[in-house]
């Protein structure tokens, strides 16, 4: 299995410097309203976006990549509460992908208590390229 966690701040203009100030944490990426994000397709990004994110290894299981964002994110708690507040969309994405169609993802109290703390939602995607033979 391979993926990633994306701790994630959406809206229509964002302040970057001061979102990084305030989480004390630089971004994976910055994507600004308009940027190709798909230029073959011609794709335009219809936001800004603010990205961390924590990735997938064989060394390190979903739910350890997950406890990792969280423990980056919860000494920020207040600040991201207040991001909330202010910008569209403030939220975790889990992008996981299988060659073959079996897999899980198991969430200990531990993790969703951290999840619930921050106050922050939790998307879940899962992508299976169908591998599997009969």
């Amino acid at each position: 299995m391979k993926g990633r966690f994306s701790f994630i701040v959406r809206d229509e203009a964002l302040d970057f410097d001061d979102i990084s100030r305030k989480l004390k944490i630089r971004p994976t990426s910055i994507t600004k309203k308009g940027e190709f994000i798909r230029k073959k397709m011609g794709i335009q990004a219809p936001y800004d976006i603010w990205l961390f994110e924590v990735i997938i290894t064989e060394e390190l299981e979903p739910e350890e990549a997950l406890d990792e964002l969280l423990n980056k994110l919860t000494p920020n708690f207040k600040e991201i509460n207040e991001l909330i507040w202010i910008y569209t969309e403030v939220n975790i994405n889990c992008y996981l992908r299988s060659d073959y169609g079996q897999m899980g993802l198991e969430l200990s109290i531990e993790l969703i208590k951290k999840l619930a703390y921050l106050g922050v939602g939790l998307n879940i995607h899962i992508l299976s390229f169908g591998g599997v033979k009969s």
